[in-house]
């Protein structure tokens, strides 16, 4: 049985294709379920597309990915799922974010200059170390255990449209742990 599942609403079919094709070469087994936003634009949110799926998930993680990310190195996808073994049912995973007391995105991932063609760092601030608490972490690509996106599901009347519904996720995490007295962190 595979230990992932991701998620991916998109509106671009190249893009998408792009980022199907890398997930291919990866080193460990995944589910995809792909929500196709091209034609007929059912979902005016991405929250409400992620919201109509995640019941459909059995494994234990799920990752949210934007559509044009690529996984360029066959092993990132293990990599990453190594770190979701390591976190609590509660927190939060995500390849970039922000410190509230630094200014600027942190991350290690790269993007294409359109300029130039380069890659370069698509963050201010390169990752240091194993694991980073942030305060909340950036919608291109994030997840954790399952079980706490069903019962904590995107709020679809906040996040209305194509961003920030990380952050929301985020933040409103952080403040149902409090409620509870628990602790609950967002890492990179």
């Amino acid at each position: 049985m595979y230990e992932i599942t991701f998620i991916c609403c998109f509106n671009n079919l190249n893009q998408f294709n792009n980022f199907v094709a890398t997930l291919k070469n990866q080193t460990c087994k995944y589910n995809l379920i792909a929500i196709d936003n091209t034609g007929n634009k059912k979902f005016k949110s991405c929250a409400s597309a992620y919201n109509s799926v995640i019941d459909q998930v059995k494994t234990k993680y799920v990752i949210y990915s934007h559509q044009d990310i690529l996984l360029n190195d066959n092993n990132t996808l293990e990599n990453f799922l190594n770190y979701l073994h390591k976190i609590n049912k509660h927190d939060i995973l995500g390849v970039a974010g922000v410190k509230f007391e630094i200014p600027g995105t942190i991350t290690n991932i790269m993007h294409k200059n359109n300029n130039t063609g380069e890659m370069v760092s698509a963050g201010v601030h390169k990752i240091k170390g194993e694991f980073m608490e942030v305060g909340t972490v950036d919608e291109c690509f994030f997840g954790g255990y399952s079980e706490h996106f069903k019962i904590n599901k995107f709020n679809e009347k906040l996040c209305n449209g194509w961003h920030l519904y990380a952050v929301e996720r985020c933040l409103n995490t952080i403040a149902q742990s409090s409620r509870r007295g628990e602790e609950s962190r967002l890492y990179l």
